[in-house]
């Protein structure tokens, strides 16, 4: 859930209640206060807002500020000219929707990339590298793109798999070791199935890559480590799940990207020489992607 939304709740004193209004409607202006200044201006005490962040889950007014501002401008960023939920209508022709489709694409790899740091990312890479296996859990349709970065995987003989049956992946994650890794795909972080799963892994200390939305979840909460993708979407209002699934597949990518780069020459190799051994007798009438392949 967005640190914004937690806000408005009904979980505060009237005193609270204005002081929250109060941050809510400065946004990115409060930067500037101290919780004297706010204090003065709200009429209400300082110590008020020492609590109000404690019920957010902050130790302190410094670490809350710092989290509240990290949202107000990762949410006043991109996706300011097209609608993440509807991005095209009944009234745009074909080659509008087009258009639109092209353009959300590339407002979600922009949104996701502001999303990556350097220490969560170097942190899942590492775990990757480390694990003798890479699990990937995911349900419903996160279960296409986790088939195909285990693919990837497999292809530069790092041992990945995911259990794309539901039912199975209870037993799956109880199976697991510590010397392997997990990776879970969960937009709202909050899917009980995958929350569940997350915890058998936690139980048997396997390190977990959480890839999710922006803002406190339950699975953040057990993950090792989180990388977070564009945070747009609405739950059910949408017209499909173009942001989000476009995102997660970038993260994927990059996963396998960095992965690969640890290794750079060697994987290259081993690639090309199975593809190369795959494709040889294919024939492709197409001079921009083919290739003149040899026995050797």
């Amino acid at each position: 859930m967005l640190l914004q939304e937690q806000m408005k709740q009904d979980i505060f004193s009237y005193n609270e209640r204005i002081i929250v209004d109060f941050i809510l409607e400065k946004q990115e202006k409060i930067k500037d206060y101290s919780t004297k200044m706010i204090g003065d201006e709200t009429y209400t005490a300082p110590s008020t807002i020492i609590r109000i962040a404690h019920k957010l889950g902050f130790q302190g007014w410094s670490d809350f500020k710092e989290a509240y501002l990290d949202e107000v401008i990762y949410l006043n960023n991109h996706f300011q000219e097209i609608d993440p939920n509807y991005p095209f209508t009944n009234q745009d022709t074909m080659m509008k929707i087009a258009h639109k489709i092209t353009q959300l694409h590339i407002e979600s790899a922009k949104d996701t990339a502001s999303l990556i740091h350097h220490d969560s990312l170097q942190k899942a890479i590492q775990i990757l590298r480390k694990a003798n296996v890479v699990k990937v859990f995911a349900v419903a349709n996160l279960n296409f793109i986790g088939e195909e970065f285990v693919f990837k995987l497999n292809r530069i003989h790092k041992k990945a798999y995911i259990e794309s049956a539901q039912d199975n992946q209870f037993q799956d994650a109880i199976m697991t070791t510590s010397d392997e890794c997990a990776i879970c795909l969960s937009y709202s972080g909050e899917t009980p199935t995958l929350l569940k799963t997350a915890n058998f892994l936690k139980e048997n200390k396997v390190p977990i890559i959480a890839i999710t939305s922006f803002g406190k979840n339950s699975l953040s909460d057990l993950a090792t480590v989180t990388l977070n993708v564009s945070t747009r979407e609405k739950s059910f209002s949408k017209i499909a799940g173009f942001t989000s699934l476009e995102s997660m597949n970038i993260v994927l990518n990059i996963l396998y990207s960095c992965l690969f780069s640890l290794n750079y020459q060697v994987n290259l190799d081993y690639k090309i020489n199975v593809a190369k051994r795959v494709e040889l007798n294919r024939e492709i009438d197409n001079e921009v992607i083919e290739e003149h392949l040899k026995e050797d």
